[in-house]
C-alpha cells in the first residue's frame, strides 16, 4: 500500500506488545542514496527527539502506526539523523536538481510504500517524479537521474 509523507504527519505511534501510545509522526529519516525510510521521527515525549527505527514498524496503517517496541523509542543515535531530526536534511520543502545539474521544483511531498518504507516518488512544484530516479539525498538537494 502506498502513503505519503504529508497524510501521515500526526499519525499515532503505539508500542504493540504495551498498547501504550508513543508519540505521533513528525517526520521521516531517509537514507542518503533516497530510496528507503530509515527511520519514523516520532514527537511527544520530552523535549529530546525521539526515532523509531523503520524495523520496528510492525505495520503502517490508515489510523496508526504499531510498533514492536515496549519502550518510547530510541534517542537519534547518528550524525545523518540528527541532521534529518534538525530539520538540515529533509526530503520535503528541498530543491530536486538533475545529475546533468537542471533544477525540477521543490518537493512538497513524498510517496511511500507502506511494507517496506521505499520511497516510490516525490510531488514537486513541477510535477511528478518516479523514485526509481532518486539518486541521492542531502542537505541542499534531492538528486534525480536526468531523464
Amino acid at each position: 500500500m502506498s502513503e505519503t509523507f504529508n497524510s501521515s504527519d500526526g499519525r499515532p505511534v503505539v508500542a504493540v506488545d504495551t498498547a501504550e501510545t508513543i508519540g505521533e509522526v513528525k517526520g521521516f529519516v531517509v537514507d542518503p542514496t533516497a530510496t528507503r525510510i530509515e527511520s519514523v521521527h516520532i514527537s511527544g515525549r520530552g523535549r529530546k527527539a525521539e526515532i523509531v527505527p523503520w524495523a520496528s514498524i510492525q505495520s503502517f496503517g490508515a489510523d496508526g502506526v504499531m510498533a514492536d517496541l515496549a519502550s518510547a523509542g530510541e534517542q537519534v543515535s547518528s550524525d545523518h539523523e540528527t541532521q534529518a531530526v534538525k530539520g538540515n536534511i529533509v526530503a520535503r520543502k528541498t530543491r530536486v536538481l538533475t545529475t546533468e545539474g537542471f533544477e525540477l521544483g521543490t518537493v512538497e511531498d513524498v510517496m511511500f510504500d507502506t511494507a517496506t518504507g521505499q520511497l516510490t516518488g516525490a510531488v514537486t512544484t513541477e510535477g511528478r517524479i518516479d523514485g526509481s530516479r532518486f539518486r541521492s539525498l542531502g542537505s541542499y538537494a534531492l538528486i534525480v537521474d536526468a531523464e
